[in-house]
């Protein structure tokens, strides 16, 4: 291992050189509570993005990613399954690194034993088995750092103490739900009788209800184009995620900043569109009649906040998938923002389709999958052989390849996916971390309870290049590759002497992998 892992961290300048030539920044989704242990000895049962096992993941995938996508930062609760998206404002005290606790002599070396020896699955978060460890964990700690702090704030402290400490870019996540204890404090800013949630879409046939707390549009700007009450609201909680991430800010549900769907109490009255339903007896009053009107909570609130936090627009990330009321596409163009694409929800019969990665748009942000989706693997193997046969057609179309029947194998299409996802004009690439190490398991499946459990496995250098060799991994020297080949002659004859490389380099690594595994 030692000797491929030499070769492997050697090829990142290589690699580097390959994602530059094709102007690519490439992002891996691995929330925090994923998060791999140290190794299997040391694992607490829970992941930490300010961690030694994140320190670990930060160092091997580095090599051929520039960021890491993080998902919401906020302490979660038993009530809501521990899901990130019903998350505080308070920060995730989850994400205290116990062994660090243990380095600052606030917990002991055998309070810290105890809860490794604790059994666990490998690639399983088991939340009663976290909380309990935890918060005996951060009792001692408390006890033994002799603060005048409440003990709230004083793991609010520590939280925030190690946010300092990323070892790699983060990218935030906003998500759609305000916290609770902001609508309490500020609950006469909000809507009554309207909660947010989605109508029928690729998600769901019906519509549904997320139970999420919108503010009302009267206290958003003041009558002197300032901000109003609930605008500053909504300035700050933006502000104080980008604070926390310097790499940049997904925005969960960036439909809510255009044109949420909102929905009655009860069935008396139908639900619609909050700033286009003229029809409707109480939502008549906010309706927008000019496209502009809709761009405002970008311009006036998310821009500026971005902007206080020196973030460009280039590092905001939209999430507008579902259904796409029809002004988003304006805003999103108007503000300079890109559109999230994921290629899974592609129409691959329609050569236009939006979801079609050769359709992309430089500032849109490309994806294989999402936490919410199959990885790219699964994806495939579940598909029909007729769909399979299709994509395969399509793809080799998109990739300059003359088509053969060995492209409707699986393993060909992950193949060239990856290669589509490299190839396409977005200069923003996504994929989450099952599809990068070919690991099995969903993080969130909508409607499935048993979620938000999935963790990176602790020997996930082993597994990446067993599944490198398999090929089922993400392969970067053959997607750069075939991505330049697909750029056409000229280009590819410009970067020949790269691809040379790239194939000389991924033969040693698989040569390597091979003895390993």
């Amino acid at each position: 291992m030692k000797e491929l892992l030499a070769a492997w961290e050697k090829a990142k300048p290589l690699l580097r050189k390959g994602y530059e030539v094709l102007e690519k920044e490439v992002t891996m989704g691995l929330p925090g509570p994923c998060m791999p242990a140290p190794s299997a000895d040391q694992n607490t049962g829970i992941g930490s993005p300010y961690g030694l096992g994140a320190k670990k993941a930060a160092d091997f995938f580095s090599v051929c990613v520039h960021k890491i996508l993080l998902g919401p930062g906020g302490k979660t609760f038993k009530e809501t399954n521990y899901s990130p998206y019903f998350s505080e404002k308070a920060h995730n005290p989850f994400f205290i690194p116990l062994e660090a606790l243990c380095e600052r002599n606030l917990i002991s070396h055998n309070t810290l034993e105890d809860i490794y020896n604790i059994r666990k699955e490998e690639e399983k978060i088991n939340f009663q088995q976290v909380s309990t460890s935890y918060w005996e964990a951060f009792k001692e700690a408390y006890k033994n750092a002799h603060t005048s702090f409440s003990f709230d704030l004083f793991l609010e402290d520590l939280a925030q103490d190690f946010i300092g400490n990323q070892p790699i870019s983060y990218i935030g996540d906003l998500q759609v739900q305000i916290p609770n204890s902001i609508y309490q404090r500020y609950s006469n800013y909000f809507l009554k009788d309207f909660t947010l949630g989605s109508p029928a879409d690729s998600f769901s046939k019906k519509a549904r209800n997320w139970n999420f707390k919108v503010l009302n549009p009267s206290f958003l700007f003041s009558q002197k184009n300032k901000l109003g009450p609930a605008g500053e609201v909504l300035f700050n909680l933006i502000s104080d995620v980008m604070k926390d991430n310097p790499g940049g800010l997904r925005i969960d549900h960036y439909i809510g900043f255009v044109n949420p769907y909102v929905i009655y109490k009860d069935e008396t009255l139908p639900n619609g569109r909050l700033y286009s339903s003229p029809d409707h007896p109480i939502l008549k009053k906010y309706t927008k009649t000019k496209l502009d009107d809709f761009t405002r909570i970008t311009q006036e609130i998310l821009l500026p906040a971005a902007q206080k936090n020196n973030l460009s627009k280039e590092q905001l990330y939209i999430e507008d998938i579902g259904s796409r009321p029809e002004e988003i596409d304006f805003v999103l163009d108007s503000c300079g923002l890109g559109r999230l694409l994921v290629s899974q929800f592609v129409d691959i019969w329609d050569d236009y389709h939006m979801y079609r990665l050769k359709n992309a748009r430089e500032h849109d942000v490309a994806t294989l999958d999402t936490h919410d989706t199959k990885s790219i693997q699964q994806f495939y193997y579940d598909m029909d052989e007729t769909n399979r046969y299709q994509h395969a057609i399509k793809l080799a179309q998109d990739l300059r390849f003359n088509y053969w029947e060995g492209l409707k194998d699986p393993l060909q299409l992950i193949r060239l996916k990856w290669a589509e996802l490299l190839t396409c004009p977005a200069k923003r690439v996504q994929a989450f971390f099952t599809s990068f190490t070919g690991q099995e398991g969903r993080y969130n499946e909508p409607g499935n309870p048993d979620k938000w459990r999935l963790r990176c496995n602790s020997n996930f250098e082993y597994l990446y290049f067993k599944n490198l060799v398999k090929g089922t991994a993400y392969n970067p020297f053959d997607a750069l590759s075939l991505a330049i080949f697909a750029r056409g002659d000229f280009f590819y004859n410009a970067h020949a002497d790269l691809v040379r490389k790239l194939h000389e380099t991924e033969d040693n690594i698989l040569n390597l992998a091979k003895r390993l595994v």
